[in-house]
């Protein structure tokens, strides 16, 4: 039996109804993504018990968790604004939720912890003084104290600016994995999920529409929806490459070839090979340009190292790298 199981899980609200199923294996970190109101917070509450489903069945640790109240759920969260206690210091503030009652032992523990995250030395510290990074994982420091059974975090670097975001998953995903803690990591950050995950559930409209590791998720989404959320693409009728067939094809902008030459398709026969494509920009990234480009009224997205000098050029698609969907 999986660590983690939601069963037919249902809230329903007045403009919104959450319906989800997904499970996860211990000391697994597991991001969730989607747009906003699709349900992402709205599903830890549920775990957490904050927020009660209408029908449906939650497991942890082989225990029916459903009807538990909070404080019996052994979950812990950790929220975007911190929440930390401004009239405790540093090391009162992870003490808070320790089971551990000898005063030698929780000392030991909270200097182990700071240690872990960078902050040697911080136990006296006035958490009303602390940087954001600081306090996000002072945060994430009294919630992991408490040892719980899953741990829960809901967009907790969103307030931070990008380079601190980035140095903060990575000891975030550190921490996960000395530890071994099982932890659930909601995000609108794709590049953050896809940094961290073991695997990420993909969430619209309160519903589960794919689940699996990032690799698998960018390089083989099941649905359209997936595809563009996880990253840049272009889809296009099937039919207008293959007789007959209904759908859509999808590929990345790295999966293209561009050429200011005319390609023929007889020398390149693993390829589909589009002739007299416009290019309508060209965006330079740093180390490559993205252009933006037209084929039969559809538009096309391709990575290219070079700026084209043509309008008109042509491109080339590994047919191994394509996608075919239905919607």
């Amino acid at each position: 039996m999986a660590y983690l199981e939601l069963v037919d899980v249902k809230r329903k609200y007045k403009e919104f109804e959450l319906n989800l199923s997904f499970s996860i294996e211990k000391g697994e970190l597991l991001s969730v993504i989607g747009p906003s109101g699709s349900g992402k917070s709205t599903t830890l509450s549920i775990i957490a018990g904050i927020e009660k489903c209408d029908s449906g069945t939650i497991y942890l640790a082989g225990e029916d968790i459903t009807n538990l109240e909070i404080q019996k759920r052994n979950t812990a969260m950790v929220f975007q604004d911190y929440a930390l206690f401004p009239s405790m210091n540093v090391a009162k503030n992870i003490e808070y939720g320790m089971k551990e009652k000898d005063k030698k032992k929780r000392k030991e523990r909270v200097a182990e912890l700071l240690k872990l995250v960078g902050l040697e030395g911080y136990e006296k510290r006035n958490v009303t003084k602390l940087s954001g990074g600081e306090a996000q994982r002072v945060a994430l420091l009294r919630a992991i104290a408490a040892e719980p059974s899953i741990l829960l975090l809901d967009e907790p670097l969103s307030a931070l600016d990008a380079p601190l975001r980035k140095r903060l998953r990575s000891v975030i995903r550190n921490v996960q994995e000395i530890m071994g803690i099982t932890m659930i990591y909601v995000t609108h950050d794709r590049e953050e999920a896809f940094a961290i995950s073991d695997r990420i559930l993909v969430m619209n409209e309160g519903k589960s529409v794919e689940m699996g590791t990032a690799e698998d998720l960018y390089t083989k989404p099941e649905a359209l929806f997936t595809a563009y959320f996880t990253g840049d693409g272009t889809s296009l009728p099937a039919s207008l490459i293959y007789e007959n067939k209904n759908g859509y094809i999808f590929f990345r902008p790295e999966h293209a070839t561009v050429s200011e030459e005319p390609i023929s398709p007889d020398l390149y026969p693993a390829h589909i090979v589009l002739n007299n494509v416009t290019v309508l920009s060209a965006e330079f990234n740093g180390a490559t340009y993205t252009l933006g480009l037209e084929f039969d009224g559809n538009p096309i997205l391709a990575t290219s190292i070079l700026k084209p000098r043509k309008k008109i050029v042509s491109i080339m698609i590994l047919e191994s790298c394509l996608r075919f969907m239905d919607k």
